[in-house]
């Protein structure tokens, strides 16, 4: 049975505009959003290395090997999880079973982000990636997690146009 939950939440995660469309109702709170965009991002550039290498010379940030930001970014990753879990669980809403283990949750998780970013990456886009990742460097995680929420709360008109719905602060 346990198998049979997963595989119809990955199918159902798998839609991120019918998963979203279904939270617009709920909102994720912006420290749960930086924990979530803090915990996708080593897995945002290992997909982004992996479909911009065709395009990228060796020399450029993002084709670095073993670097030293990028392990950062790791283990900024693995703390911000307590906190990003949350937010899977409102992105998951009802398809996630209430009990689901850190052990399932956290590849499902892994493997449907890393799939929806990796579909969204097209080799045209990939020198731009590259220079927003060089321009970025100085940045640790939790500011770039930071500043992405920022963005997305100030580029959300209202909530029907949320593709994360990240709560409003108040005023």
């Amino acid at each position: 049975m346990k198998k049979l939950t997963l595989a119809v939440t990955i199918l159902g995660l798998a839609q991120p505009s019918i998963a979203f469309a279904q939270v617009a109702e709920k909102c994720i709170q912006p420290e749960q959003a930086a924990a979530l965009i803090s915990y996708i991002l080593p897995k945002a550039v290992e997909a982004a290395k992996s479909k911009c290498e065709p395009s990228l010379s060796i020399d450029s940030a993002l084709m670095e090997i073993n670097s030293e930001r990028l392990a950062s970014y790791q283990a900024a990753s693995e703390a911000a999880w307590p906190k990003a879990k949350g937010a899977v669980n409102i992105i998951g809403g009802e398809k996630l079973p209430g009990d689901i283990d850190d052990t399932l949750l956290k590849p499902l998780a892994d493997a449907i982000f890393t799939g929806m970013i990796t579909e969204e990456i097209k080799a045209k886009d990939c020198a731009l990636i590259d220079k927003i990742y060089a321009d970025l460097a100085p940045m640790p995680s939790s500011n770039i997690a930071s500043l992405t929420v920022t963005i997305i709360q100030a580029a959300t008109k209202d909530d029907k146009d949320a593709n994360l719905p990240i709560c409003k602060a108040p005023a």
